[in-house]
């Protein structure tokens, strides 16, 4: 491979991996497991937690805001493309219907509230579509990383009802003893990942930004991964 030839491939890679896709990594291969260690391996629909909960709500919001308010002209006039052609619909409802009933169970808010917030929230939601000024594409982003950035926090509460990091020891030795035994849940695990990834990070950035095809996802998608693995290996060597 020639100089020229190297810089091609580095920029396609700086391309494909945004500052989001970095602090991402970092949040969930370092912090993430720092906070949840701290936080008494919480499950995600434990009540009791008020400054999650906060977090998880006020991403929530940011996500509504940006999902209600107008865009600004794309600058070549050409048109985007839609929700349903992206195939992040689903998986934005999915994310966003976990992320408030997590939230709203970790400040333990009665029914009747969580019913009144969601009125005033809809409420809000039409009068920033119909008053607010279109938002840029930097301000959208800006407004959904928080909810990525929660995403990645809810992760280790959910991965810790598959496999436990104190676990992580066990899974390796019985990986290399018996591949064959190991495959379905490393299989599960790989699954997991990608849902997870699909609900909670990929569709909430199309809805800030409709960009990238498949091989910019599945490099950000191959970061994640890789972030996860790094984290579970260093939480299950503290573990054991």
């Amino acid at each position: 491979m020639n100089v020229t030839e190297a810089a091609n491939s580095r920029s396609r890679l700086s391309v494909a991996l945004r500052l989001e896709d970095l602090v991402l990594a970092g949040w969930v291969a370092i912090i993430s497991p720092l906070f949840y260690r701290l936080g008494g391996d919480k499950g995600p629909f434990d009540p009791g937690e008020p400054l999650p909960g906060l977090l998880r709500i006020g991403a929530v919001l940011g996500v509504i805001v940006c999902v209600a308010a107008r865009q600004t002209s794309v600058p070549d006039g050409s048109p985007r493309q839609g929700m349903i052609q992206r195939g992040a619909l689903g998986p934005f409802v999915g994310g966003l219907l976990l992320v408030t009933i997590s939230g709203f169970t970790a400040l333990d808010t009665p029914s009747s509230l969580v019913l009144a917030a969601l009125v005033i929230t809809g409420v809000a939601a039409v009068l920033v579509r119909f008053v607010a000024p279109p938002l840029t594409t930097t301000v959208r982003r800006v407004l959904v990383s928080p909810f990525v950035a929660v995403s990645g926090g809810l992760y280790w509460t959910l991965i810790e009802s598959v496999v436990r990091p104190s676990d992580v020891g066990a899974l390796r030795q019985a990986a290399f003893a018996n591949l064959h035994a190991t495959t379905p849940i490393l299989l599960f695990l790989a699954a997991f990942s990608a849902i997870y990834y699909a609900m909670l990070i990929y569709a909430p950035r199309q809805i800030a930004e409709r960009e990238g095809g498949r091989i910019e996802w599945l490099l950000r998608y191959g970061a994640f991964v890789i972030s996860i693995a790094f984290g579970i290996g260093w939480l299950g060597i503290l573990s054991g």
